[in-house]
């Protein structure tokens, strides 16, 4: 259900919840190294990237800390102080690299609890059922989301210095998938609504004044979220669609530049939790009903530029299974390496060149330039460009000419011709009288 990438030594940490234990895999090889054996119920894992202490939870309200240089457990941490007896659900969120404190929520107790080292020194109440959480390196603050708290539904802020409760971010969807944009200082934050009837949406909430600045609406569930800073993308697992017991299997990525999702990855079955590589720029993904990790391609941005459109006006692009629309001049979509088609749609009435074609992506980015016109493609009467338009201009004028001169041939005829009840002149011979 879990994944951690340990920047101290290189390793990925794998939480299995269905066995128990933490797989240690080497990314060089991408072989496993070891499994460590722990208790039931483990599911979230995050890293102290100072120490290289991993850590997870597992159902029996204890926190286990690895030792990342001998991959053993090296303490085990009761949270049941925060008032959650046997059998309560801790879940390991994220860590705090100003402070040095990983922070753990409860859905059962409603609370927080913060572990520096091997040691519980701050429990934090929050909102109903938080389940999922992200640091701002930008403030210092971590954002916790509360997914029984409707309505309204909202993030509880907590100060990493004081570790205490400065705010609440409403009205929001809150879920297990919480990312920091270290580029634009924004949280996003994606539900998961599960019930048919549900929607589900990616927030965006502002971290200088935690205000909610954008809603996305998006079609399925949301497990997991990470902030890729190579590309500038949100990953988010998708591992069911609302109502539907089926698991899905893809990874989508969501620009933070417009609010968009722009690009769908295959992975397997149920994605879970995701991690982000930053030393080798690689993006792990967990999948639940599959059992395997998957390793996502690196994307490049594939840039189209317009000309010809009124300011303002609206247009769209169609690549690799997404939609982006714009009344920019630029669209920008992710793609991986590979020839992917694309299609342009018409603009404000204009026609675009090329409407369609293939991209080839080869390791960098992309830049092509689409120009929209009333000449561009077949005109009337399968004409090239405005020669339709000339040729009717034509056909046009010879018309009116040709009735100009049928008009006035027959207003000389009549002239010309004597009436059949004129009398006849002076002196001419008629019937007698």
């Amino acid at each position: 259900m879990g994944v951690a990438f340990n920047p101290v030594n290189g390793y990925l940490y794998v939480a299995d919840f269905g066995s128990s234990n933490v797989s240690v895999i080497n990314t060089s090889t991408n072989q496993i190294l070891t499994q460590i054996p722990l208790t039931y119920g483990i599911g979230t894992i995050a890293v102290d990237t100072a120490t290289g202490f991993v850590y997870t939870a597992s159902t029996y309200s204890t926190v286990y800390a690895i030792n990342p240089f001998t991959n053993k457990v090296a303490a085990t941490i009761s949270v049941a102080a925060a008032g959650c007896p046997t059998g309560c659900a801790p879940e390991v969120q994220t860590y705090d690299a100003a402070n040095g404190d990983i922070y753990v929520t409860d859905l059962a107790t409603d609370y927080v609890s913060v572990i520096h080292n091997a040691t519980v020194v701050a429990t934090i109440p929050v909102g109903v059922s938080p389940n999922g959480a992200a640091y701002d390196s930008a403030n210092g603050e971590i954002y916790v989301a509360n997914e029984g708290s409707s309505p309204p539904d909202n993030l509880t802020v907590i100060n990493g210095t004081t570790n205490t409760v400065v705010g609440q971010v409403s009205p929001i969807s809150p879920g297990p998938g919480v990312a920091f944009d270290s580029d634009n200082g924004m949280i996003y934050v994606c539900s998961n609504a599960a019930q048919a009837s549900q929607v589900n949406f990616v927030t965006a909430v502002n971290g200088t004044t935690n205000q909610v600045v954008a809603s996305t609406r998006v079609v399925n569930i949301c497990d997991g979220a990470v902030y890729d800073s190579q590309d500038g993308y949100v990953y988010m697992t998708n591992p069911f669609a609302p109502g539907s017991e089926a698991p899905l299997s893809n990874v989508t990525l969501f620009d933070p530049s417009t609010n968009q999702i722009v690009l769908t990855l295959p992975v397997q079955l149920a994605p879970y939790g995701i991690a982000y590589d930053s030393a080798n720029h690689k993006v792990y993904v967990a999948n639940l009903y599959s059992n395997t990790i998957s390793i996502l391609p690196p994307v490049y941005p594939v840039t189209f530029h317009e000309t010809g459109l009124p300011s303002g006006a609206n247009w769209s692009i169609t690549m690799g299974g997404a939609t982006v629309s714009s009344t920019n001049t630029t669209i920008r979509l992710p793609e991986p390496n590979g020839t992917t088609n694309f299609s342009v749609s018409d603009g404000a009435g204009l026609t675009a060149s090329p409407s369609n074609g293939g991209v080839d992506v080869r390791g960098g980015p992309t830049d092509l330039n689409v120009t929209f016109s009333k000449g561009s493609g077949s005109g009337i009467f399968g004409l090239p460009g405005a020669t339709g338009y000339f040729v009717l201009g034509g056909f046009v004028a010879l018309l009116v000419a040709a009735v100009m001169v049928i008009v006035v041939l027959t207003r000389r005829k009549r002239r010309a011709k004597p009436s059949p009840t004129t009398p006849p002149p002076d002196g001419a011979t008629g019937q007698n009288r």
